[in-house]
């Protein structure tokens, strides 16, 4: 950016230098106009700064906002998460329970039935 703002004033400078010199115009009019070209250079050169500066403070702000909405974004997907474990672990336990039931049964009807075909 820096590189770029370097650029055009140089240009300015040097279009309104040429423009000086090129010109068929008298000293008092060549001094009037450089004085109103250094003004309007100087006009554009404070819109270019009060622009980035804008930029700045809005990617600042940006940058703040989504901190604070990651930040809330983690709490409430932590509080979810938790709330979900907290209402998932009786269930879990009970499944847990039919499943070794299912197993001791499982072994003893196999157990049954190796004994019968003996």
């Amino acid at each position: 950016m820096k590189h770029f703002l370097l650029g055009s004033l140089s240009g300015l400078v040097v279009g309104g230098i040429y423009g000086l010199v090129k010109t068929p115009r008298s000293g008092k009019e060549n001094q009037d106009y450089l004085k109103d070209y250094i003004d309007e250079t100087n006009r554009h050169v404070q819109d270019v700064t009060d622009k980035v500066n804008d930029l700045k403070h809005s990617i600042s702000t940006l940058t703040n906002e989504a901190k604070f909405v990651q930040n809330e974004f983690m709490t409430d997907i932590q509080s979810t998460v938790s709330e979900f474990q907290y209402e998932a672990e009786p269930r879990m336990r009970r499944i847990q329970n039919k499943t070794e039931k299912i197993q001791a049964e499982v072994e003893k009807t196999a157990d049954t039935l190796s004994q019968s075909s003996h």
